[in-house]
């Protein structure tokens, strides 16, 4: 049997079997790693899933831009989302630079409160948040949780003191 053909066939049934097969280099495979943002996940309540997406390193006096994706993937009516985001002593400059109409945000530095209307089963919401690092090095740290309710008239400050399970997202500042 022909290399090409082992490697296919290998492919095949590492498929088959719900597996991945790395087909690259370690050489190539740190490049990647290094060039690539990072990326958190974790689940704020069983059927709600949120993503933050943010780079891995940045120069002092920089920007560290966070992008955090909600996603509603079982639940079918109208649900409202409290998504809280706590920033470290290196940022100065905290902004909500894109959401949809149907967020509403407030910054309160050094923390970041907003409340993600209508997430209807299958729905997504994205909101982009950009922190200015300031002159240190060191590790900034930001860290985001989330809380669920199907009740439109819950406050934000109450739901906050239910925040289970989040992601911490953490850039070196060099």
């Amino acid at each position: 049997m022909s290399h090409l053909a082992q490697r296919l066939s290998a492919a095949t049934l590492v498929a088959a079997l719900g597996g991945t097969l790395l087909v690259q280099s370690p050489a190539q495979a740190t490049a990647l790693a290094a060039a690539a943002p990072a990326t958190a996940s974790t689940t704020a309540a069983a059927p709600f899933r949120y993503e933050v997406y943010f780079p891995k390193y940045v120069r002092r006096g920089g920007y560290l831009t966070y992008t955090v994706k909600v996603r509603n993937t079982k639940v079918s009516g109208q649900h409202y989302v409290a998504l809280v985001g706590s920033f470290s002593s290196h940022f100065r400059k905290i902004k909500v630079i894109r959401k949809p109409r149907s967020v509403k945000c407030s910054v309160d530095r050094p923390a970041v409160t907003c409340r993600i209307a209508s997430l209807d089963k299958g729905d997504t919401t994205t909101v982009t948040i950009r922190g200015w690092v300031g002159s240190h090095r060191g590790t900034a740290t930001a860290k985001f949780g989330a809380v669920v309710t199907d009740n439109p008239d819950a406050r934000l400050s109450e739901l906050k003191k239910h925040i289970r399970g989040s992601v911490k997202a953490r850039s070196r500042v060099l």
